[in-house]
């Protein structure tokens, strides 16, 4: 060392400890939230359930993520995309269905869209002002085949899963005011449901399903008739007018009622088909004439249109209804020209009212109405009612009618020749029966009413006339007068003085005389009153019924009034011949 410095050189090196390398416990917090992010997804992915595509005819109200699908309230899936299907024709919703119902969703399920609605029936679907539209759904517990692509019902379904009814098929030749959802009623009462209304390829039939609930679906039988219930039912009668409505419902919405008016019948099962009639009072005469069915088709061809011959008219034969018109088509000239059109009407026969056997083939039964086509059975249109209002088809016997056969139409229909009508065109109709009521002799009838209540005033004013005459007041009086006296004559023989009382008697008499004497001659005058009484009530009963009531008791009155007259002349005549007998009593 130099200079005094220390000398460092032979210090010792330092050993520097290096401490290991620790990993942060800050690098698990991103793993782990990784890993539960990756689990959620997972689970998320995992417990999803399937998508499914429902076809819409719009997207009214429906919404990606918020519209839900529900079944009897409660949500089962979610509207993930809205969108159109290929071409645009209509709207496609994907909706994801929960995992835990997925198995349930097989090729019978339905939807339906429900928004808030206004009917007669009421406000439907009002929860969804607030919450929006959802998609409806509708199956029953049962795993079925898997179906991803369904499309929407228009209206809801007649009955949903697990409710007890029984469905059936309604038949009527015009819809009417009848719409989905309209009221099925018994008795006032609703137990049902109609479905959608279709209208068949021939454009004369509307059908539809109905749901009939339990336990009054337990009151169809054949025997039961449905009608129409819509809007107002009038009828005149004996008993004035009466007016029924069913319900506002079946006013706005329409419906049908049924019930039995034949006892018996046997119990129906699911898709029975059942007419629905135009009125209660059809529904039942329909009742009492239907029963067999009609199973034979037969056509006729008439000459153009006929006023009142319309769907379901009634075909008889010897007064029995045996058929009804089922459709009413018109048909060009067989040349093809610019001819005349025919209307072919084509029937629905029984052949049991047609007295054919039921175990007869189609050919053999073509057979027999064709011999007694042979013998003159025709088809012509007539008319039935209390003024013949009512046009019918009839089959009739006519001898004299030349030689026919049936012919076959081309879809196999029996072509039944046809005889003239058997009603007249002017009496037909409306104008028919207003010229039948114009000549009814009505001016005759209120001439004879009125001359007979002119007979009549005037018999109560003859009758006043013979009360008041002259005398006729005073007579009452003159005889109490004069059987007065004659007992105060007696008394005076019997007590004495006799003779002085006599003489005032006779003077009294003398003067009861003269005054009978002034009354008798009144008499021939009431009796002549009498008799005119007479005329006049004989001029009444005249325009009588000699069988009625009344003219037996006028004829008696007549004849007790003629007594009275008769009595009051020989009176006159007796005190004119003999003015004592009054009092001698001879």
């Amino acid at each position: 060392m130099s200079n005094g410095a220390p000398d460092l050189s032979n210090l010792p090196s330092p050993r520097l400890d290096k401490p290991g390398r620790r990993p942060s416990l800050i690098w698990l917090m991103p793993l782990l939230a990784l890993a539960v992010s990756a689990g959620v997804v997972w689970n998320n992915y995992a417990s999803q359930g399937p998508l499914i595509t429902i076809t819409f005819k719009s997207a009214s109200g429906i919404s990606a993520g918020t519209t839900e699908v529900r079944i009897r309230d409660l949500r089962v899936g979610v509207v993930e995309s809205v969108g159109f299907s290929d071409g645009m024709e209509s709207v496609e919703a994907q909706i994801r269905i929960d995992k835990n119902i997925a198995r349930y969703v097989d090729t019978e399920a339905e939807f339906w869209l429900v928004e808030p609605k206004i009917t007669a029936r009421g406000v439907s679907g009002i929860g969804t002002l607030l919450s929006g539209v959802y998609i409806a759904a509708n199956w029953d517990g049962e795993e079925g085949i898997r179906a991803d692509r369904f499309v929407a019902l228009e209206v809801p379904p007649l009955a949903s899963f697990g409710e007890e009814g029984t469905r059936i098929v309604l038949r009527s030749r015009a819809g009417g005011q009848l719409a989905a959802g309209a009221p099925v009623l018994t008795s006032g009462i609703e137990v049902g449901r109609i479905g959608q209304p279709t209208l068949s390829s021939s454009g004369t039939i509307v059908t539809m399903e109905a749901f009939i609930l339990k336990p009054y679906n337990e009151r169809l039988t054949t025997n039961v008739r449905f009608w129409d219930a819509s809007g107002l039912s009038f009828n005149l009668g004996a008993q004035g007018l009466a007016l029924k409505v069913n319900s506002l419902a079946a006013l706005l919405e329409g419906g049908v009622t049924f019930g039995t008016p034949v006892t018996g019948g046997a119990p129906v099962e699911e898709g029975q088909v059942f007419d629905v009639f135009e009125s209660e009072s059809v529904a039942r005469a329909n009742a009492f004439e239907a029963d067999t069915s009609t199973d034979i088709r037969a056509s006729i061809l008439l000459d153009g249109d006929v006023d009142g011959l319309g769907l379901d008219t009634i075909v008889r034969f010897r007064g029995v209804k045996v058929g009804e018109v089922e459709d009413l088509v018109g048909v060009p000239s067989e040349d093809g020209n610019d001819g005349p059109i025919k209307l072919r009407v084509d029937l629905r026969l029984s052949r049991k009212r047609l007295g054919l056997p039921k175990d007869l083939s189609a050919e053999k039964m073509r057979m027999r109405l064709d011999a007694r086509v042979g013998n003159g059975l025709r088809a012509r249109v007539g008319s039935e009612g209390l003024l013949g209002q009512t046009v019918i088809l009839e089959l009739v016997n006519l001898p004299s009618q030349s030689k026919a056969e049936i012919i076959l139409s081309p879809d196999g229909r029996m072509m039944l020749p046809t005889a003239p009508a058997a009603v007249v065109d002017a009496n037909s109709g409306v104008n028919g029966l207003a010229t039948r009521i114009s000549k009814l002799p009505i001016e005759e009838l209120m001439t004879a009413a009125t001359q007979a209540l002119g007979n009549i005033s005037k018999l109560t004013g003859t009758a006043e006339g013979v009360l008041a005459a002259d005398g006729m007041d005073r007579i009452p009086g003159t005889i109490d007068q004069t059987l007065q006296e004659v007992r105060s004559l007696v008394t005076a023989i019997r007590e004495g003085g006799a003779i002085d009382n006599l003489n005032t008697t006779l003077r009294s008499a003398d003067s009861a005389l003269k005054s009978i004497d002034t009354a008798a001659s009144t008499l021939p005058a009431l009796a002549k009153r009498l008799n005119e009484a007479a005329d006049g009530l004989q001029a009444v009963v005249s325009g009588y019924d000699s069988d009625s009531r009344f003219y037996n008791d006028i004829r008696g009155v007549l004849k007790d009034i003629s007594t009275t007259a008769e009595s009051f002349r020989s009176l006159a005549r007796s005190i004119e011949r003999n003015p004592n007998s009054l009092l001698l009593g001879r």
